[in-house]
């Protein structure tokens, strides 16, 4: 028992340990795409992604983790970015799953809590065009709400910066003027992200 317990702790030390080791790997990122050199570079400090009892994000897997950055991917179409500085999560959701920025395909841009699930997005979510939208979780429901501010009509992610991201993100969480959209999406959401409704 005793020899049992001290091998626990052994691994236990060494995995917290490796932990608290990771370093920085000085990768910039300017644009959202820079993520690919992220990923390119192989570096992982800490594999563990939480997965919070979710069957749809138990194929998430951490492509890359440093002092600054962690990258999950779903195998699909979706990546994961945490700023662990500024401690921001987001969605990052491309139509076709190669991530190749295309002008007629901009990806999707979702803000997430600390449970990863969305609570702003840029994205069309049933539109035509792309807009700034707002979940609220009430009552095991999902209630959407759209911005109505001119500066939140068709933002291409793509096409910013990611300053300039952080920046928006700022306004839409202390700027924006939403609306209550009628149509709700269904309660099935109220418990799983969003962002993995094409997910297969």
């Amino acid at each position: 028992m005793k020899k049992t317990l001290f091998f626990f702790l052994l691994i236990y030390t060494f995995c917290h340990a490796q932990k608290k080791q990771c370093i920085d790997k000085n990768i910039k990122i300017e644009y959202l795409s820079d993520i690919d050199k992220l990923i390119k570079s192989k570096y992982i400090c800490d594999a563990s992604f939480e997965t919070f009892g979710k069957d749809r994000l138990e194929k998430c897997k951490v492509l890359f983790c440093d002092k600054n950055y962690k990258v999950s991917s779903d195998q699909y179409k979706t990546r994961i970015f945490v700023d662990k500085k500024l401690k921001l999560n987001f969605a990052i959701v491309c139509i076709i799953p190669d991530f190749k920025i295309r002008k007629e395909t901009p990806n999707s841009l979702y803000l997430l809590d600390d449970r990863l699930m969305p609570i702003y997005s840029i994205s069309k979510s049933g539109e035509k065009n792309y807009h700034v939208f707002k979940y609220e979780y009430v009552n095991g429901n999902l209630i959407t709400k759209k911005a109505i501010d001119k500066e939140s009509q068709n933002i291409n992610i793509d096409q910013l910066t990611y300053k300039k991201i952080l920046s928006l993100v700022s306004k839409i969480k202390g700027k924006f003027t939403f609306k209550t959209e009628k149509e709700s999406f269904d309660d099935y959401f109220y418990d799983v992200p969003l962002w993995t409704e094409g997910y297969r």
